[in-house]
């Protein structure tokens, strides 16, 4: 692979772990494309950690000799182990394994062994188990592109919070005509009054996890079809301000023939749909539930509350109002307890009939899932590129 090559490849797979799909990398490796990647995230952990010199066994210069000589022995740990993989002393690895794993635990352990004047083994085996999880969250987050995906995320909710009155006027008509009936239903004020919060944090968590499964299972069927094309001017569109725009192959080459997705690519880029339909999903349940707040702050009455609930004038207190009535217009509105449990059931419920909808519906699917799906079609494409003129030269 020549010079230009490399660095093109390498600008593409940076530009794939942007986009939050790292596993589109052709033999993504732990070694080389993770725990790289993490290398200055752990020099920064140990550099914070040389602090804890600062204990109650040194005082004055002590301490601060004993701070420059954990920075010291750091800069050569680095250095040494540069030398050793024939690397440039002050290059950042572009491989890490075992040496570096090992070296960031002793070097962290250190300054814990020689900063405190007793409980040092205690001390250092919370050190290394807070070690632990900082690496396991860390390899996560990194592997799977969660921060890049987070920030592409809080891009799609501002994206879709500009197209949220055409979801309203798609789909909030029938949403309202299902849950009205349940909203104007004196049963589930009376089953919102005997909710303990517990309980409807549990069926909470058994909606959205039914919700989660859902959309899960149907995003990994998308994925599929959006990883093929059949020629290249079907690719070519979809590389302007990518990496690989300069380089599509012409209309009259071999049609593209990127391998298919492995199970992990597949998982990342399901992931990816999941989080785009998921915060449309939860827009129209935060907008169902805002509504129902709102209507029934302006229709139930506190005498419509003991209609419709076991309350009573004695039991009417403090674990049912959410703050003191105030008067509007001649009348008092009370924002209950009830009225929140309510409002947000239907707001889940809507929020799981609308994921139903979307899935299977295929007006819902053509509207709703074609701006969510445009970004991973043009990941995909410069996938196909990517393949054809830098991963199988080189092989």
């Amino acid at each position: 692979m020549t010079t230009t090559d490399a660095i093109q490849r390498d600008r593409t797979e940076r530009w794939f772990v942007r986009q939050g799909l790292p596993h589109l990398i052709d033999q993504y490796s732990v070694r080389e494309d993770v725990l790289s990647r993490m290398f200055p995230f752990l020099s920064l952990v140990v550099f914070l950690e040389l602090f804890l010199v600062f204990g109650d066994r040194w005082s004055g210069v002590g301490q601060a000799l004993a701070f420059l000589g954990g920075v010291a022995l750091m800069l050569v740990a680095f250095v040494v182990v540069n030398r050793l993989r024939g690397r440039p002393p002050w290059m950042l690895p572009d491989t890490v394994g075992a040496p570096e794993l090992f070296l960031f635990f002793v070097l962290t352990s250190i300054p814990t062994a020689i900063g405190a004047e007793g409980a040092r083994s205690e001390n250092l085996l919370y050190v290394l188990g807070a070690n632990l999880v900082i690496l396991t969250v860390g390899f996560v987050l990194t592997a799977w592109g969660i921060i890049p995906m987070m920030r592409w995320s809080v891009g799609q909710v501002w994206a879709q919070i500009n197209d949220i009155a055409n979801l309203a006027m798609k789909s909030l008509p029938i949403l309202l005509i299902f849950s009205a009936f349940i909203f104007l239903n004196a049963e589930m004020w009376q089953v919102a009054n005997d909710f303990e919060m517990p309980y409807f944090l549990c069926v909470l968590g058994v909606v959205l996890a039914i919700g989660t499964a859902f959309v899960m299972l149907s995003v990994r069927r998308i994925t599929v079809d959006l990883a093929r094309f059949s020629r290249w001017s079907d690719v070519r569109p979809y590389c302007d301000d990518t990496p690989v725009v300069d380089v599509v192959p012409g209309d009259d080459e071999a049609p593209p023939n990127a391998p298919a997705l492995g199970r992990r690519a597949e998982w990342n880029v399901a992931l990816l749909l999941f989080v785009s339909q998921a915060i449309q999903i939860l827009l129209v349940a935060l907008v169902i539930t805002g509504f129902y707040l709102l209507f029934g702050l302006l229709t139930v009455r506190e005498d419509t509350l003991l209609q419709w609930t076991t309350l009573t004038d004695e039991t009417l207190g403090n674990d049912t109002y959410l703050g003191s009535p105030w008067s509007v217009l001649g009348a008092e509105l009370v924002f209950t307890r009830q009225l929140v449990l309510v409002a947000a059931f239907i707001g889940l419920m809507s929020g799981l009939q609308f994921a139903v909808q979307v899935v299977t519906d295929d007006t819902y699917r053509s509207e709703y899932a074609e701006g969510m799906t445009a970004e991973i079609r043009e990941a995909l494409a410069v996938r196909a590129v990517y393949h054809r003129v830098l991963v199988e030269p080189e092989r």
